[in-house]
């Protein structure tokens, strides 16, 4: 039962009721200072509880107010930071001051760590409120300030009113204070709303209005926090939607276009808004129209643009509202042609070879170079001529790398190697079912996956007779049909071919057609074999010896004289890729630092000069001894004319022979050459 007594005598002077004495609220705080002892008087839990931890945390009971507050930049920085919220809150907090405007009361905002943000109050009472700072940026967490509304709210994290002698420190007994917690989406405290006011107006319903004015504000930060996450959600949409890599358009629920992105926009080459979606898409290989209100994905379909169709895969997904209606659609689609060059940039269909990577100085190779470099400077056909392994794919991609067409994609197909069943799947493509075993979605044939590049096609004599008619009227109409479809399909390519076959005879055996091999011989490029290259075996040698070293992440060896003897009077049937094979065999088998002829193939190291042109290697031992004895007499006569010539300069002479010091030295020494040649 509460106890009405004057102010004077609240301090000294105890009530009675019914025969029992019951201490005032203020004989009990000052008990409690005095003592630690709590009476039954201060009924409140929440009071009890919230004095003994600030007792526990040595807040001063009569000066506890007088903490430090925030500096002006600090409190502006600090309402920077909130400044939505604050702002979201003051229209509540108006409202509020509105029923007890002239009152002298005052309603304030702390944030969840105590700081005042913002009040709203009679201006007498504003300057009773600084005397005890309750001002903006003061802190009143109750370590801070004691018990008090804002303090107390936050620890305890539900509504509170702390009036009169409830409060912890003396300075505050002249007032009432009634505070609600604010709470956030996730259910955490965002601030405090408190109404402060005289201790002599305390009234049950001041703290009803407060955690009514709390719950409003939570309702409105629900909303503000879901339409801040639209506002996000659909910039990030309306950014992506922008951005994307594929043509994207939305449209209505009559199928009528309402918004596109910059890609769909530049693919078209005008704006589409109202424009029907069929009358500006239409479905490639079936007179059905495209629905809004169905869903496709990668459906094949013509774009109807301002300069020419467009073939492209579309997807569409439509869209509904709350009540799962539908409301329109988006349509997603992207031009075949872009995602034939991905597939072909990932799918390493790239000419990788330049001009600069061909290794030879014979005049042979210079003459085939020069004439590759004039083919590159035109769009015309170009048919290279070689012994298998001589490099025709290399040159065929130097020539790509050097074009018009150098970012365009480069596929080589090898008709030798293709099923002859498969050939015209391959090259041309299919759609589904077109055959047992195609894929349910068809595919593109090489022509449509090399569209604005270069089709390599390698060994061209070994396709059969019917394709090579379907390859001739590819070239000359420049479109290609897919097995099971009657739509023609643009195509841009430049063919280069490559055989080790003399068309000319096979064309006249009836093996190859006389037009087409007229169609495709606008460019003739001979390929020399290796061993007419002379010396170019010796430095394809040794470039090969040094990138395979490193490839294998090996020191590079030595090589004796007698190995690139040798191999110069090789046949090389197999040319370049047999060379560059021995190489790697070699560098495998060395276990010392120099490369003999006892790491070569048999085929090699035995071969005499006479019989390289047959490939024949049919030499006695006795026979072998003796060119092996030709070849020590020419190498020792060679090191003697190197170390006149540089005066004994090991090192020039090293340098000379590309090997190291040690090497000329140990061959100094296994010819017995006298060391008065030295001079360094």
């Amino acid at each position: 039962m509460e106890c009405f007594v004057s102010k004077a005598e609240m301090a000294f002077s105890p009530c009675t009721v019914e025969g029992v004495i019951v201490m005032t609220h203020a004989q009990v705080w000052h008990q409690f200072i005095e003592t630690g002892k709590l009476d039954s008087a201060l009924d409140k839990a929440e009071i009890r509880h919230s004095w003994q931890r600030c007792r526990e945390m040595d807040v001063d009971p009569y000066d506890g107010v007088s903490h430090q507050l925030l500096t002006p930049g600090q409190i502006s920085t600090l309402l920077g930071s909130q400044k939505l919220y604050i702002s979201l809150v003051r229209h509540f907090m108006k409202q509020l001051y509105e029923f007890v405007k002239g009152s002298g009361f005052i309603v304030f905002l702390a944030n969840q760590e105590g700081y005042i943000l913002e009040a709203l109050g009679d201006p007498e009472t504003f300057k009773a409120a600084a005397k005890v700072n309750l001002i903006q940026g003061a802190c009143w967490v109750e370590f801070a300030g004691g018990t008090n509304g804002i303090g107390t709210a936050l620890a305890i994290g539900r509504p509170v009113q702390v009036s009169g002698c409830e409060h912890y420190c003396q300075k505050l007994h002249s007032w009432t204070c009634s505070a609600a917690p604010l709470y956030d989406e996730r259910g955490d405290i965002s601030g405090v709303l408190q109404m402060s006011g005289p201790c002599e107006k305390t009234h049950p319903h001041t703290l009803g209005m407060v955690v009514a004015s709390a719950e409003a504000i939570r309702k409105q930060l629900s909303v503000w926090q879901r339409n801040s996450e639209l506002v996000l959600a659909n910039a990030q949409l309306s950014h992506l939607f922008q951005t994307m890599s594929d043509g994207a358009l939305v449209i209505d629920v009559d199928g009528r276009v309402i918004q596109m992105n910059p890609v769909a926009r530049k693919v078209f080459g005008k704006e589409l808004s109202g424009e029907e979606l069929n009358r500006i898409i239409t479905a490639a290989d079936s007179p059905d129209l495209i629905s809004s209100t169905h869903a496709y994905k990668d459906l094949d379909v013509v774009l109807q643009t301002e300069t020419e169709p467009v073939e492209a895969l579309l997807t569409v997904k439509p869209l509904k509202d709350d009540n799962s209606d539908q409301s329109g659609a988006v349509v997603f689609f992207n031009p075949i042609r872009k995602m034939k060059k991905l597939v072909n940039r990932f799918g390493g269909a790239q000419a990788t070879f330049h001009f600069s990577d061909i290794i030879g100085e014979h005049d042979s190779v210079k003459a085939a170079i020069n004439m590759a470099r004039k083919a590159a400077d035109n769009l015309s056909h170009v048919m290279i001529l070689g012994e298998s392994g001589t490099g025709k794919e290399l040159l065929a991609q130097a020539i790509h790398n050097h074009s018009m067409r150098r970012n365009g994609p480069f596929l080589a197909v090898n008709c030798a190697a293709l099923p002859r069943d498969l050939i015209a799947s391959e090259l041309f493509g299919y759609t589904s079912g077109a055959f047992t075993g195609a894929s349910p979605k068809g595919r593109p044939g090489k022509f449509e996956m090399a569209s604005g590049g270069t089709l390599l096609l390698d060994e061209i004599g070994d396709m059969p007779l019917d394709q090579q008619a379907t390859l001739l009227r590819v070239l000359q109409d420049k479109h290609v049909t897919r097995l099971g479809s009657e739509r023609a399909i643009p195509v841009d390519v430049r063919v280069i071919c490559a055989t080790n076959k003399n068309l000319l005879d096979a064309v006249s055996k009836g093996h190859f057609r006389q037009d087409l091999y007229y169609r495709l011989n606008v460019t003739r490029i001979d390929v020399p074999p290796l061993r007419e290259r002379g010396r170019d075996i010796e430095l394809l040698f040794k470039f090969l010896l040094k990138k395979i070293s490193l490839r294998l992440h090996q020191a590079r060896p030595d090589v004796d004289d007698a190995v690139v003897t040798a191999l110069l009077h090789y046949g090389w049937p197999g040319n370049v890729r047999e060379l560059e094979n021995v190489v790697e065999r070699m560098i495998h088998a060395v276990e010392e630092e120099t490369l003999t002829c006892a790491h070569l193939p048999q085929e090699i190291c035995y071969e005499a000069p006479a019989e390289r042109a047959s490939g024949i290697s049919v030499v006695s031992m006795q026979d072998a001894a003796t060119l092996k004895q030709a070849v020590g007499e020419q190498e020792r006569r060679l090191l003697v004319d190197l170390l006149q010539r540089y005066q004994g300069n090991i090192s020039l002479i090293a340098r000379e022979m590309a090997v190291s010091r040690n090497t000329i030295y140990r061959k100094m020494q296994h010819y017995n050459i006298a060391r008065d040649y030295r001079f360094d």
